[in-house]
């Protein structure tokens, strides 16, 4: 299924762009600067920009992790929602664990951001699958010492 819609998506995407080879002389066009624009994020949640503000930097130890500013550390534990895009972690149509990106997978194997712009989260109540923009409430954690920098827990999908 995920095989089929990605071999979708590319047909999609060469059929746009058959009709923009131009004839020699012909004046040039600029492109929709929003042809791609993210669709707003709903009142209340909270905006990527602000978590995006965390730092990978190098600790004493010599490994790597994040540093957070005053206004991310004060989330930490608190009851959130987020808007962004689920990455599955299983082949179910109902995610219980999945990490939530701030911008839309373009690869089934890459990672559409850095650390910073993804949170992983592990809901209550399976979320259905979706390759839209969803919303889900939680209590947000700021990890330290973590593979990821954020986690939501008692999640649930929240209706737009």
């Amino acid at each position: 299924m995920m095989l089929r819609t990605i071999f979708l998506l590319a047909a999609l995407g060469a059929a746009s762009f058959a009709g923009v080879a131009q004839a020699p002389g012909s004046p040039a066009t600029a492109p929709d600067p929003n042809a791609f624009a993210m669709p707003p994020a709903p009142a209340g949640t909270v905006p990527w920009t602000l978590l995006q503000q965390a730092k990978t930097v190098q600790k004493p130890d010599k490994k790597f992790g994040p540093e957070f500013t005053r206004d991310i550390k004060a989330l930490d534990r608190k009851d959130v929602k987020l808007f962004g895009f689920m990455m599955p972690l299983d082949q179910a149509r109902k995610q219980k664990r999945f990490l939530l990106a701030a911008y839309p997978p373009h690869c089934a194997f890459c990672l559409p951001s850095g650390p910073e712009s993804l949170v992983e989260v592990v809901a209550d109540t399976p979320v259905e699958f979706t390759m839209e923009p969803i919303v889900v409430a939680g209590r947000l954690a700021v990890l330290e010492n973590d593979v990821v920098y954020y986690r939501l827990t008692n999640a649930s999908a929240v209706q737009r």
